[in-house]
């Protein structure tokens, strides 16, 4: 039996992209670079320069770095693209890429440290550079929120300031019928 021309088309990988991700197995597990850190690329055209990671594809173990690893790409001309080409960012594999010592400027290998605040005893997770052992902060994106506006049904901040429940030692903060729903009737105490 023959197949007819559209059902082959239609299974081609031309006509359909076929999905770039990894298995799960030859994903990483701990990712230490992520969105907004500072990267120098180690190998490649590129090799030397420095710049900020805009994307992370943890699917596929690639970034993209904000002006490096760029390939022309051919478009139809319009008002943007005269020429009918443009720069594209492309992405980099993750091992191809170091952090950036925040103190010396080089590239660095890291350590993941405990560090336990002073004042409120809170534990958290901080990335240190192996040469030197300067902290390596998260820098967190929030850029989305420029566009934010205050709309007719949000908030006000006075509203939200003002407490509106005060708990009292010993009573639970809901109804005794609300409670047994909510409590484990089988979790056993010692």
């Amino acid at each position: 039996m023959r197949l007819h021309r559209s059902i082959l088309k239609a299974n081609s990988s031309r006509a359909m992209p076929r999905d770039k991700s990894l298995p799960k197995e030859l994903r990483l597990k701990k990712w230490n670079i992520i969105k907004g850190d500072k990267v120098m690329i180690m190998t490649g055209k590129d090799r030397g320069e420095s710049g900020i990671v805009s994307e992370v594809s943890r699917k596929t173990n690639r970034l993209y770095i904000r002006g490096l690893n760029l390939a022309s790409k051919n478009v139809p001309k319009s008002k943007d693209s005269p020429t009918g080409k443009i720069q594209k960012e492309m992405p980099i594999h993750v091992s191809n890429v170091a952090l950036v010592d925040p103190s010396s400027n080089q590239p660095t290998k890291i350590w993941l440290g405990t560090f336990v605040d002073p004042d409120t005893g809170v534990k958290e997770t901080r990335r240190y550079a192996k040469g030197t052992g300067a902290y390596i902060p998260k820098v967190f994106d929030l850029s989305y929120q420029k566009g934010w506006k205050d709309g007719a049904f949000d908030t006000d901040p006075d509203v939200v300031k003002k407490v509106s429940f005060n708990t009292v030692p010993g009573i639970p903060p809901f109804p005794d019928d609300v409670m047994r729903e909510i409590v484990n009737r089988y979790k056993k105490v010692f």
